[in-house]
């Protein structure tokens, strides 16, 4: 009934107290309740019988309620009454205040609940508050995005025999990383010593400083810092810095790959009081994979070629699987250290590998 589907399109109908609205359908069926809206096609009846059923507009040929409902017309003229809508017929009778009036429903573009707001002003109040609540939970998103979260970590490592054999290896690290959805801050501290028969056979220490900063989605900018001492290399100190870009070739939950380049600075100083600087290369890449609740894979590989001798370079990787624990505070981490130095003090070899299995107690994830 073309009446009914402009007035579906228009309001929402009064529920009026004490009152029996009737609703006639197009199979001749009589259905008797409240009117409790009729929107967007669809009208909504409470009944004492079947509970509360929802029509399609299109099948309901006729329609009586009782309570006083505002009618607007195209016009923009308006009319309080009750409306009784019969089949067959292209006319409702309105009862008001100064009779009954006959209109046609046709012109009739919204019916509304007396006394209350126009079906127009509820739904640009809904939409408005609709936009704000989307607006809020934007900048709450973003707020929560650029709102840091702290994370510290401490490894530790030891293995020691007695007997035949005395010999004593224990190793440690630190992490503390400052991440938020854009950028990441990670500072850490790591050391290695061992000795066997009482003579000092590792002494290492390492330092640095890193931080991450998206671009884009996919590009990123990168800045470390690295100190580092290793009496068994008889270097005092190495500095190396470095600045350049990465690019997010995986960028998935559980799932990280990111390739990076830049250039860079190495000085190096040792026991005879010799010293080098070199302008550097820095390529590498950073691989992380969640294999499951129980596993975590990740790998680093960072090569540091000389600027103008590709063939003097050192060569980092450390491939590594952490398994949690019971208590998710505390992991189990067992990897492979490598460090290649492709021009050696004299007497020194080339290639350094380091075995470890590590203790990692997290104490602090906000």
């Amino acid at each position: 009934m073309k009446t009914l589907q402009i007035m579906c399109c228009a309001g929402v109908l009064l529920m009026g107290t004490a009152r029996a609205d009737v609703v006639t359908t197009a199979d001749g069926s009589r259905l008797v309740g409240k009117v409790v809206r009729l929107h967007d096609g669809r009208l909504v009846l409470e009944t004492s019988i079947a509970g509360t059923i929802e029509l399609d507009a299109l099948q309901i040929t006729g329609m009586e309620i009782e309570g006083n409902v505002n009618l607007e017309f195209e016009s923009g003229d308006r009319l309080v009454g009750t409306v009784g809508i019969t089949p067959k017929e292209n006319a409702s009778m309105i009862k008001t205040a100064i009779g009954e009036i006959e209109v046609d429903t046709d012109k009739v573009t919204s019916i509304w609940p007396q006394g209350e707001e126009s079906p127009e002003v509820i739904m640009v109040r809904k939409q408005a508050e609709d936009a704000r609540a989307a607006y809020e939970k934007e900048m709450d998103e973003r707020i929560a995005a650029l709102t840091p979260k702290w994370s510290a970590a401490l490894e530790a490592g030891i293995l020691a025999t007695e007997g035949n054999t005395d010999r004593l290896e224990a190793r440690g690290r630190f992490d503390l990383k400052r991440k938020t959805d854009e950028d990441l801050l990670h500072f850490y501290l790591a050391a290695d010593f061992g000795e066997q028969f009482d003579v000092r056979t590792e002494n290492e220490y390492r330092g640095g400083i890193r931080y991450d900063l998206d671009v884009t989605e996919r590009l990123s900018w990168f800045a470390r810092t690295e100190l580092e001492f290793d009496e068994f290399e008889d270097l005092d100190l190495r500095v190396t810095a470095a600045t350049g870009l990465g690019y997010w070739l995986i960028k998935e939950e559980g799932h990280e790959l990111k390739p990076r380049a830049g250039l860079g600075y190495r000085h190096e100083s040792f026991d005879d009081g010799n010293s080098r600087d070199d302008a550097i290369i820095e390529l590498g890449f950073d691989y992380r994979l969640d294999i499951a609740t129980w596993a975590q894979f990740t790998h680093t590989t960072t090569w540091n070629p000389a600027w103008d001798d590709f063939a003097d370079y050192r060569l980092f990787l450390d491939t590594a699987m952490l398994v949690p624990l019971k208590d998710e505070r505390f992991s189990l981490k067992f990897g492979i250290r490598n460090e290649y130095n492709s021009r050696p003090v004299q007497g020194n070899d080339r290639l350094d590998n380091t075995y470890y299995a590590n203790l990692v107690f997290k104490f602090l994830d906000s």
